[in-house]
């Protein structure tokens, strides 16, 4: 039955959640050894394959059919985006820190909500985006060190994932979740081609260091056989990862379900302490639990907001 198990709905977030993590987890341990780009292109196109494999054994071809192309192009390209700088900023920035500024995004979103399209924000969620924001200043640390480019890498990607969020309200209704996610992922394919194209015409000599730059205009080489799997594994976890999300908002209300994302913060803590002793300060500790709470403000007060007006739409009698 749709959108009536909460369980299992949970089950699979927290799945998908965890599966993403690794990723990261992945992708920071190769930051001083290869290409971000190459990371990219070898990852979409590995989950492009298997995403056109599954939607052609289960869906069929007229799936691949777009009714909006614009909106999921545009979508895809800020997420690409948004991904870089992620990824970019994870080389000096632990997991922890770098995931909070990242869920800084549902934060952005109420706030270009408002002032970008004239939607009607009250002051408590006004309340919460200040609450969001004073949260973010108490993860880059109390002196706001944001002259740090990794810190401002971060949130550039939360930024761009804001946008790539307010313009899902605008794919067509007919196109499905595989089809946007099919051409969303050939749309970080392309511009993998792209960026490293232009990287190699105007970067001719590899950048030195490991820092975000360097990870971004690295050469491309033939990685070890361990770091292949790796890397195809990477387009594995996105592909198993992205079906988890939305099979979780599927089979559970989002109400049920939406909450559990502050997940990510979780597993991303605990990765970068496992794996690289990475202990979050008090600050940046603080700033997570005033984050989460700003963001389940804005989540409460949106829910409240959709049962007000359902009540409040006029019933057709019946005849």
């Amino acid at each position: 039955m749709h959108g009536t198990d909460s369980v299992t709905g949970i089950y699979l977030l927290s799945g998908g959640l965890f599966l993403f993590s690794i990723q990261d987890a992945i992708i920071k341990s190769f930051s001083d050894d290869y290409s971000l780009l190459q990371i990219v292109f070898t990852r979409s196109a590995t989950a492009l394959i298997m995403i056109f494999t599954v939607m052609l054994v289960t869906v069929r071809p007229p799936a691949f059919r777009i009714h909006g192309p614009w909106p999921i192009l545009i979508k895809g390209s800020c997420a690409f985006l948004s991904y870089l700088c992620y990824y970019m900023a994870l080389t000096r920035l632990p997991l922890a820190d770098a995931a909070t500024i990242a869920f800084s995004a549902p934060i952005m979103v109420t706030a270009m909500s408002a002032l970008l399209f004239r939607e009607r924000v009250g002051w408590r969620r006004w309340g919460a985006v200040l609450l969001g924001f004073v949260a973010i200043i108490l993860v880059v640390g109390p002196k706001g060190h944001f002259s740090n480019p990794a810190v401002l890498l971060a949130l550039g990607a939360a930024f761009a994932y804001a946008v790539s969020t307010i313009v899902t309200r605008y794919i067509d209704a007919r196109d499905t979740a595989a089809t946007a996610a099919f051409y969303s992922m050939a749309t970080f394919l392309f511009w993998s081609i792209v960026c490293s194209l232009v990287v190699f015409v105007f970067w001719p000599e590899e950048a030195g260091g490991s820092g975000p730059l360097a990870f971004l205009l690295r050469d491309w080489k033939t990685p070890s056989e361990i770091d292949q799997w790796l890397l195809v594994l990477l387009g594995l976890i996105a592909t198993g990862g992205f079906y988890c999300l939305v099979k979780a908002y599927m089979v559970a209300e989002f109400s049920a379900v939406a909450p559990f994302e502050y997940l990510y913060i979780l597993w991303g803590a605990m990765f970068g302490l496992i794996l690289w002793g990475e202990i979050p300060s008090v600050t940046t500790m603080a700033g997570i639990v005033l984050l989460v709470t700003s963001n389940l403000w804005i989540f409460r007060r949106e829910m409240a907001l959709r049962t007000r007006n359902a009540f409040r739409r006029p019933r057709i009698p019946h005849r």
